[in-house]
Protein backbone atom coordinates (compact mmCIF):
# COMPACT_ATOMS: atom_id res chain seq x y z
CA UNK A 1 0.00 0.00 0.00
CA UNK A 2 1.07 3.41 -0.80
CA UNK A 3 1.73 5.86 2.43
CA UNK A 4 -0.49 8.76 0.46
CA UNK A 5 -3.12 9.72 2.89
CA UNK A 6 -6.74 9.54 1.83
CA UNK A 7 -6.40 13.39 1.05
CA UNK A 8 -3.67 12.98 -0.72
CA UNK A 9 -5.52 10.56 -3.16
CA UNK A 10 -8.54 12.84 -3.46
CA UNK A 11 -6.21 15.89 -4.60
CA UNK A 12 -4.57 13.97 -7.13
CA UNK A 13 -7.99 12.49 -8.16
CA UNK A 14 -7.53 8.76 -7.63
CA UNK A 15 -9.03 6.63 -5.56
CA UNK A 16 -6.05 4.31 -5.93
CA UNK A 17 -2.94 3.71 -7.43
CA UNK A 18 -2.64 0.33 -9.59
CA UNK A 19 1.10 1.00 -10.56
CA UNK A 20 2.46 2.54 -6.90
CA UNK A 21 1.93 -0.90 -4.50
CA UNK A 22 5.04 -0.40 -2.92
CA UNK A 23 6.95 2.68 -0.41
CA UNK A 24 7.98 5.29 -3.19
CA UNK A 25 6.33 3.46 -5.81
CA UNK A 26 8.29 0.34 -5.63
CA UNK A 27 6.40 -2.69 -7.09
CA UNK A 28 7.53 -5.13 -4.10
CA UNK A 29 6.28 -8.78 -5.38
CA UNK A 30 4.43 -7.22 -8.58
CA UNK A 31 0.39 -8.01 -8.36
CA UNK A 32 0.87 -11.32 -5.90
CA UNK A 33 2.80 -8.81 -3.84
CA UNK A 34 1.42 -8.42 0.28
CA UNK A 35 1.01 -4.25 -1.16
CA UNK A 36 -1.32 -5.32 -3.82
CA UNK A 37 -3.66 -7.71 -1.41
CA UNK A 38 -3.62 -4.72 1.14
CA UNK A 39 -4.71 -2.59 -1.33
CA UNK A 40 -7.83 -4.48 -2.18
CA UNK A 41 -8.77 -4.69 1.49
CA UNK A 42 -8.42 -1.27 1.71
CA UNK A 43 -10.75 -0.55 -1.52
CA UNK A 44 -13.70 -3.45 -0.45
CA UNK A 45 -13.61 -1.44 2.83
CA UNK A 46 -13.53 2.05 1.62
CA UNK A 47 -13.94 2.73 -2.07
CA UNK A 48 -15.74 -0.50 -3.59
CA UNK A 49 -15.69 1.47 -7.05
CA UNK A 50 -11.79 2.61 -7.26
CA UNK A 51 -11.07 5.68 -9.72
CA UNK A 52 -7.25 6.05 -10.98
CA UNK A 53 -5.78 8.49 -13.36
CA UNK A 54 -3.20 5.94 -13.71
CA UNK A 55 -3.07 4.23 -17.23
CA UNK A 56 -5.07 6.81 -18.87
CA UNK A 57 -7.67 6.53 -16.19
CA UNK A 58 -10.31 4.15 -15.33
CA UNK A 59 -12.46 2.68 -12.57
CA UNK A 60 -11.98 -0.94 -10.94
CA UNK A 61 -14.54 -2.61 -9.52
CA UNK A 62 -13.09 -4.73 -6.66
CA UNK A 63 -15.87 -6.35 -4.67
CA UNK A 64 -17.12 -9.67 -6.00
CA UNK A 65 -20.67 -8.89 -6.41
CA UNK A 66 -19.77 -6.14 -8.42
CA UNK A 67 -17.41 -7.65 -10.73
CA UNK A 68 -20.30 -10.31 -11.65
CA UNK A 69 -22.48 -7.84 -12.39
CA UNK A 70 -20.55 -6.10 -14.96
CA UNK A 71 -19.40 -8.68 -16.40
CA UNK A 72 -22.94 -9.78 -17.34
CA UNK A 73 -24.30 -6.25 -18.23
CA UNK A 74 -22.36 -6.91 -21.90
CA UNK A 75 -25.47 -4.12 -23.32
CA UNK A 76 -23.75 -1.31 -21.26
CA UNK A 77 -20.13 -2.92 -20.74
CA UNK A 78 -18.52 -3.90 -23.55
CA UNK A 79 -15.38 -5.75 -24.67
CA UNK A 80 -13.50 -4.33 -27.54
CA UNK A 81 -10.23 -3.71 -25.51
CA UNK A 82 -9.59 -5.53 -22.86
CA UNK A 83 -6.72 -4.86 -20.94
CA UNK A 84 -5.81 -1.42 -19.28
CA UNK A 85 -4.13 0.89 -20.60
CA UNK A 86 -4.36 -0.99 -23.97
CA UNK A 87 -5.36 1.34 -27.04
CA UNK A 88 -6.26 -1.22 -29.23
CA UNK A 89 -6.67 -5.26 -29.37
CA UNK A 90 -7.81 -5.61 -32.94
CA UNK A 91 -7.31 -8.71 -34.90
CA UNK A 92 -8.60 -11.39 -32.20
CA UNK A 93 -11.78 -13.00 -32.18
CA UNK A 94 -14.05 -13.34 -29.76
CA UNK A 95 -12.81 -11.78 -27.32
CA UNK A 96 -13.05 -8.37 -28.76
CA UNK A 97 -16.71 -8.64 -30.10
CA UNK A 98 -19.71 -8.41 -28.05
CA UNK A 99 -23.10 -10.45 -27.91
CA UNK A 100 -24.78 -11.33 -30.60
CA UNK A 101 -21.39 -10.89 -32.92
CA UNK A 102 -19.90 -12.99 -30.35
CA UNK A 103 -22.31 -16.02 -29.69
CA UNK A 104 -21.74 -18.29 -32.85
CA UNK A 105 -17.81 -17.77 -32.32
CA UNK A 106 -18.09 -18.74 -28.80
CA UNK A 107 -20.41 -21.24 -29.37
CA UNK A 108 -18.20 -22.94 -31.88
CA UNK A 109 -15.20 -22.80 -30.15
CA UNK A 110 -16.80 -24.83 -26.78
CA UNK A 111 -17.22 -27.91 -28.18
CA UNK A 112 -12.99 -28.05 -28.67
CA UNK A 113 -13.04 -27.93 -24.56
CA UNK A 114 -15.96 -30.54 -23.73
CA UNK A 115 -15.19 -33.29 -21.26
CA UNK A 116 -15.15 -35.66 -24.25
CA UNK A 117 -12.30 -33.20 -25.64
CA UNK A 118 -10.63 -33.20 -22.87
CA UNK A 119 -10.65 -37.14 -22.43
CA UNK A 120 -8.98 -37.46 -25.28
CA UNK A 121 -6.39 -34.74 -24.70
CA UNK A 122 -6.03 -35.93 -21.02
CA UNK A 123 -3.09 -39.42 -21.82
CA UNK A 124 -1.42 -36.95 -24.38
CA UNK A 125 -0.90 -34.37 -21.28
CA UNK A 126 0.14 -36.89 -18.89
CA UNK A 127 3.15 -38.11 -21.44
CA UNK A 128 4.16 -34.36 -21.89
CA UNK A 129 4.14 -33.82 -17.68
CA UNK A 130 6.31 -36.55 -17.56
CA UNK A 131 8.68 -36.49 -20.25
CA UNK A 132 9.04 -32.76 -18.66
CA UNK A 133 9.48 -33.81 -14.91
CA UNK A 134 12.15 -36.66 -15.99
CA UNK A 135 14.94 -34.41 -16.72
CA UNK A 136 14.03 -32.53 -13.25
CA UNK A 137 13.66 -35.29 -10.98
CA UNK A 138 16.97 -37.01 -11.97
CA UNK A 139 18.77 -34.58 -10.96
CA UNK A 140 16.97 -33.87 -7.79
CA UNK A 141 16.30 -30.12 -8.88
CA UNK A 142 14.77 -27.46 -11.35
CA UNK A 143 13.66 -24.26 -11.92
CA UNK A 144 10.24 -24.75 -12.53
CA UNK A 145 9.13 -21.89 -14.45
CA UNK A 146 11.51 -22.13 -17.19
CA UNK A 147 11.83 -25.90 -17.18
CA UNK A 148 7.79 -27.28 -16.55
CA UNK A 149 5.49 -24.24 -15.74
CA UNK A 150 6.53 -22.38 -19.06
CA UNK A 151 6.63 -25.50 -21.68
CA UNK A 152 3.67 -27.41 -20.54
CA UNK A 153 1.00 -24.80 -21.73
CA UNK A 154 3.07 -24.49 -25.34
CA UNK A 155 3.02 -28.63 -25.74
CA UNK A 156 -0.74 -28.18 -24.44
CA UNK A 157 -1.73 -26.09 -26.94
CA UNK A 158 -0.10 -27.76 -29.84
CA UNK A 159 -1.49 -31.22 -28.90
CA UNK A 160 -5.18 -29.36 -29.01
CA UNK A 161 -4.84 -27.50 -32.16
CA UNK A 162 -3.21 -30.87 -33.81
CA UNK A 163 0.34 -29.41 -34.56
CA UNK A 164 3.47 -30.37 -34.39
CA UNK A 165 5.98 -29.97 -31.59
CA UNK A 166 7.88 -27.55 -33.46
CA UNK A 167 4.86 -24.88 -33.08
CA UNK A 168 5.27 -25.51 -28.99
CA UNK A 169 8.68 -24.38 -29.52
CA UNK A 170 7.81 -21.19 -31.77
CA UNK A 171 4.77 -20.43 -28.78
CA UNK A 172 7.86 -20.77 -26.50
CA UNK A 173 9.99 -18.40 -28.20
CA UNK A 174 7.35 -15.64 -28.97
CA UNK A 175 6.15 -15.66 -25.21
CA UNK A 176 9.87 -15.32 -24.08
CA UNK A 177 9.87 -12.34 -26.15
CA UNK A 178 6.96 -10.89 -24.53
CA UNK A 179 7.93 -11.64 -21.18
CA UNK A 180 11.66 -9.50 -22.12
CA UNK A 181 9.14 -6.40 -22.87
CA UNK A 182 7.44 -6.82 -19.61
CA UNK A 183 4.20 -6.99 -21.85
CA UNK A 184 4.37 -3.62 -22.33
CA UNK A 185 0.44 -2.53 -23.10
CA UNK A 186 1.68 -0.34 -25.80
CA UNK A 187 3.35 -3.05 -27.82
CA UNK A 188 1.69 -6.46 -26.60
CA UNK A 189 -0.89 -5.73 -29.12
CA UNK A 190 0.93 -5.84 -32.47
CA UNK A 191 3.64 -8.30 -31.27
CA UNK A 192 1.43 -10.67 -29.89
CA UNK A 193 -0.76 -10.80 -33.77
CA UNK A 194 2.88 -10.56 -35.84
CA UNK A 195 4.27 -13.24 -34.48
CA UNK A 196 1.64 -16.14 -34.06
CA UNK A 197 -0.10 -15.69 -37.31
CA UNK A 198 2.60 -16.89 -38.81
CA UNK A 199 2.29 -19.95 -37.10
CA UNK A 200 -1.16 -20.12 -37.34
CA UNK A 201 -1.43 -19.35 -41.28
CA UNK A 202 0.46 -21.86 -42.25
CA UNK A 203 -1.83 -24.71 -40.08
CA UNK A 204 -4.59 -23.56 -42.11
CA UNK A 205 -2.51 -24.09 -45.49
CA UNK A 206 -1.27 -27.34 -44.75
CA UNK A 207 -4.99 -28.44 -43.92
CA UNK A 208 -6.09 -27.40 -46.92
CA UNK A 209 -3.88 -30.49 -48.36
CA UNK A 210 -4.45 -32.39 -45.40
CA UNK A 211 -7.97 -31.81 -44.18
CA UNK A 212 -8.66 -33.14 -40.28
CA UNK A 213 -11.71 -33.95 -38.61
CA UNK A 214 -13.77 -30.69 -37.86
CA UNK A 215 -14.66 -32.01 -34.94
CA UNK A 216 -11.94 -32.64 -33.15
CA UNK A 217 -9.66 -30.13 -34.86
CA UNK A 218 -10.10 -26.35 -33.82
CA UNK A 219 -8.71 -24.80 -37.17
CA UNK A 220 -9.84 -27.27 -39.56
CA UNK A 221 -13.56 -26.34 -37.97
CA UNK A 222 -13.13 -22.47 -37.76
CA UNK A 223 -11.87 -23.27 -41.59
CA UNK A 224 -15.34 -24.47 -42.23
CA UNK A 225 -17.54 -22.26 -39.67
CA UNK A 226 -20.01 -20.34 -41.90
CA UNK A 227 -21.34 -16.82 -39.56
CA UNK A 228 -24.29 -15.41 -41.13
CA UNK A 229 -24.39 -17.48 -44.69
CA UNK A 230 -20.64 -17.07 -45.26
CA UNK A 231 -17.42 -18.89 -44.79
CA UNK A 232 -14.45 -17.00 -42.68
CA UNK A 233 -11.60 -15.59 -44.30
CA UNK A 234 -8.54 -16.70 -43.62
CA UNK A 235 -7.76 -13.61 -41.90
CA UNK A 236 -10.75 -14.32 -39.25
CA UNK A 237 -9.31 -18.16 -39.01
CA UNK A 238 -5.67 -16.54 -38.24
CA UNK A 239 -7.61 -14.38 -35.79
CA UNK A 240 -9.32 -17.11 -33.67
CA UNK A 241 -6.71 -19.11 -33.54
CA UNK A 242 -4.12 -16.35 -32.60
CA UNK A 243 -6.58 -15.83 -29.61
CA UNK A 244 -6.77 -19.32 -28.39
CA UNK A 245 -2.92 -19.50 -28.46
CA UNK A 246 -2.42 -16.05 -26.83
CA UNK A 247 -4.86 -16.50 -24.01
CA UNK A 248 -4.06 -20.06 -23.29
CA UNK A 249 -0.70 -20.33 -22.52
CA UNK A 250 1.00 -17.25 -20.18
CA UNK A 251 -2.04 -17.51 -17.46
CA UNK A 252 -1.54 -21.05 -17.65
CA UNK A 253 1.67 -21.09 -16.67
CA UNK A 254 1.55 -18.48 -14.29
CA UNK A 255 -1.01 -20.37 -12.18
CA UNK A 256 1.04 -23.68 -12.79
CA UNK A 257 4.23 -21.90 -11.14
CA UNK A 258 2.23 -20.40 -8.14
CA UNK A 259 0.35 -23.56 -7.13
CA UNK A 260 4.34 -25.23 -7.28
CA UNK A 261 5.26 -22.64 -5.27
CA UNK A 262 2.29 -22.65 -3.09
CA UNK A 263 3.27 -27.02 -2.53
CA UNK A 264 7.12 -25.90 -2.07
CA UNK A 265 6.50 -23.21 0.74
CA UNK A 266 3.98 -25.59 2.97
CA UNK A 267 4.96 -29.16 3.64
CA UNK A 268 1.46 -29.88 5.28
CA UNK A 269 -0.66 -29.39 2.16
CA UNK A 270 2.06 -31.47 0.32
CA UNK A 271 1.33 -34.30 2.82
CA UNK A 272 -2.20 -33.69 2.75
CA UNK A 273 -2.76 -34.15 -1.24
CA UNK A 274 -0.28 -37.03 -1.06
CA UNK A 275 -2.61 -39.00 1.30
CA UNK A 276 -5.60 -37.50 -0.35
CA UNK A 277 -4.73 -36.91 -4.06
CA UNK A 278 -8.88 -36.99 -4.40
CA UNK A 279 -8.52 -33.02 -3.33
CA UNK A 280 -6.03 -32.18 -5.90
CA UNK A 281 -9.16 -30.73 -8.32
CA UNK A 282 -10.22 -28.97 -5.22
CA UNK A 283 -6.64 -27.80 -4.39
CA UNK A 284 -6.22 -26.06 -8.06
CA UNK A 285 -9.78 -24.36 -7.74
CA UNK A 286 -7.96 -22.49 -4.18
CA UNK A 287 -4.71 -21.97 -5.85
CA UNK A 288 -6.79 -20.21 -9.03
CA UNK A 289 -8.40 -17.86 -6.29
CA UNK A 290 -5.55 -16.77 -4.01
CA UNK A 291 -3.40 -16.62 -7.14
CA UNK A 292 -5.42 -15.18 -9.68
CA UNK A 293 -3.02 -14.96 -12.64
CA UNK A 294 -4.88 -12.42 -14.88
CA UNK A 295 -6.29 -9.70 -11.84
CA UNK A 296 -7.77 -7.12 -14.37
CA UNK A 297 -9.86 -7.34 -17.85
CA UNK A 298 -10.59 -3.85 -19.54
CA UNK A 299 -14.31 -2.50 -20.81
CA UNK A 300 -15.91 0.56 -22.51
CA UNK A 301 -18.50 1.63 -20.93
CA UNK A 302 -21.13 2.48 -23.91
CA UNK A 303 -23.93 4.35 -21.87
CA UNK A 304 -24.47 5.68 -18.47
CA UNK A 305 -24.48 2.65 -15.64
CA UNK A 306 -24.45 2.08 -12.26
CA UNK A 307 -22.34 -0.56 -10.65
CA UNK A 308 -22.21 -0.94 -6.86
CA UNK A 309 -23.86 2.23 -6.20
CA UNK A 310 -21.30 4.45 -8.22
CA UNK A 311 -22.13 6.01 -11.52
CA UNK A 312 -20.10 5.26 -14.41
CA UNK A 313 -20.49 7.85 -17.14
CA UNK A 314 -20.73 6.82 -20.83
CA UNK A 315 -17.19 7.09 -22.45
CA UNK A 316 -15.58 5.36 -19.42
CA UNK A 317 -12.53 2.77 -19.22
CA UNK A 318 -13.61 0.05 -16.64
CA UNK A 319 -11.69 -2.77 -15.45
CA UNK A 320 -13.16 -6.06 -14.13
CA UNK A 321 -10.57 -6.71 -10.98
CA UNK A 322 -10.77 -10.71 -10.75
CA UNK A 323 -8.27 -10.51 -8.49
CA UNK A 324 -9.51 -8.53 -5.80
CA UNK A 325 -13.07 -9.97 -6.09
CA UNK A 326 -11.17 -13.29 -5.49
CA UNK A 327 -10.07 -11.79 -2.15
CA UNK A 328 -13.76 -10.54 -1.29
CA UNK A 329 -14.68 -11.52 2.45
CA UNK A 330 -17.83 -11.19 1.56
CA UNK A 331 -17.57 -13.81 -0.94
CA UNK A 332 -14.96 -16.11 0.61
CA UNK A 333 -14.67 -16.40 4.42
CA UNK A 334 -10.94 -16.23 5.35
CA UNK A 335 -10.79 -15.20 1.93
CA UNK A 336 -6.52 -14.34 2.78
CA UNK A 337 -6.37 -18.34 3.99
CA UNK A 338 -5.61 -20.73 1.13
CA UNK A 339 -8.40 -23.65 1.98
CA UNK A 340 -7.90 -26.76 -0.50
CA UNK A 341 -10.56 -28.52 0.55
CA UNK A 342 -12.68 -24.73 0.80
CA UNK A 343 -16.44 -25.46 -0.58
CA UNK A 344 -18.32 -23.60 -2.55
CA UNK A 345 -15.03 -21.98 -4.47
CA UNK A 346 -17.01 -19.91 -7.34
CA UNK A 347 -13.97 -17.82 -7.99
CA UNK A 348 -13.92 -15.80 -10.74
CA UNK A 349 -10.04 -16.90 -11.88
CA UNK A 350 -10.68 -17.50 -15.48
CA UNK A 351 -13.33 -14.44 -15.34
CA UNK A 352 -17.21 -14.71 -15.47
CA UNK A 353 -20.26 -14.40 -18.37
CA UNK A 354 -19.99 -14.81 -21.81
CA UNK A 355 -16.10 -13.76 -21.90
CA UNK A 356 -15.45 -16.53 -19.39
CA UNK A 357 -12.55 -18.36 -20.69
CA UNK A 358 -13.55 -20.81 -23.01
CA UNK A 359 -10.06 -22.88 -22.08
CA UNK A 360 -10.98 -22.74 -18.58
CA UNK A 361 -11.40 -26.92 -18.97
CA UNK A 362 -8.04 -27.53 -20.36
CA UNK A 363 -5.79 -24.69 -18.19
CA UNK A 364 -7.86 -26.88 -15.14
CA UNK A 365 -6.58 -30.33 -16.81
CA UNK A 366 -3.25 -28.91 -17.87
CA UNK A 367 -2.51 -28.32 -13.47
CA UNK A 368 -4.38 -31.40 -12.01
CA UNK A 369 -2.50 -33.57 -14.06
CA UNK A 370 0.85 -31.65 -13.14
CA UNK A 371 -0.16 -31.94 -9.69
CA UNK A 372 -0.81 -35.46 -9.49
CA UNK A 373 1.97 -36.66 -11.52
CA UNK A 374 4.65 -33.79 -9.45
CA UNK A 375 3.41 -35.07 -6.22
CA UNK A 376 2.98 -38.72 -6.97
CA UNK A 377 6.75 -39.05 -8.12
CA UNK A 378 7.79 -37.12 -5.37
CA UNK A 379 8.54 -37.82 -1.46
CA UNK A 380 8.78 -33.75 -0.59
CA UNK A 381 9.73 -30.67 -2.56
CA UNK A 382 10.89 -27.38 -0.85
CA UNK A 383 12.50 -24.02 -2.61
CA UNK A 384 15.81 -24.43 -3.43
CA UNK A 385 16.51 -20.45 -3.29
CA UNK A 386 15.03 -17.28 -4.09
CA UNK A 387 11.85 -16.99 -6.14
CA UNK A 388 11.40 -13.76 -9.16
CA UNK A 389 8.09 -12.49 -9.43
CA UNK A 390 6.42 -10.61 -12.29
CA UNK A 391 5.86 -6.91 -12.40
CA UNK A 392 3.72 -6.35 -15.04
CA UNK A 393 0.40 -4.49 -14.62
CA UNK A 394 -2.03 -7.28 -15.24
CA UNK A 395 0.03 -10.80 -15.23
CA UNK A 396 0.14 -11.99 -11.21
CA UNK A 397 3.29 -14.49 -11.11
CA UNK A 398 6.78 -15.73 -10.65
CA UNK A 399 9.74 -15.66 -13.52
CA UNK A 400 11.50 -17.96 -11.17
CA UNK A 401 10.74 -20.93 -8.72
CA UNK A 402 13.98 -23.12 -7.79
CA UNK A 403 12.86 -26.39 -6.39
CA UNK A 404 14.76 -29.41 -4.66
CA UNK A 405 12.98 -32.47 -5.04
CA UNK A 406 12.81 -35.33 -2.62
CA UNK A 407 12.25 -38.88 -4.31
CA UNK A 408 10.61 -41.82 -2.98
Amino acid sequence: MTDMTSADRVAKGSDWSPVEDGEHGARVGGLRGAERAGEYQRLHEECPVAHSTDLGGYYTFTKYADVVQAALNHRAIRSGRPFVPMPDFSGQIPITLNPPEHTPYRRALNRYFKPDAMARLEPILREQVSTLLGPILERRSGEMMAEFSFPLPALALAALMNMPQSASDEFMEHMRTLDAINWDPAKVNEMIFGMFASTVSRIIEERRGNELDPEVDLISGAMLLEIDGRRLTDDEVVQIGVQVVAAGHQTTAEALGAAIYRLATNPATQARLRRHPELIPSAVEEFLRVETPLHELARDVSEDVEIGGCPIPKGARVALNFGAANLDEEQFEHADACIIDRSPNKHLAFGHGVHKCVGAPMARLELVIALEELLARTRSFDLAGPTSTSTSTFLAGFKTVPVQFHVA
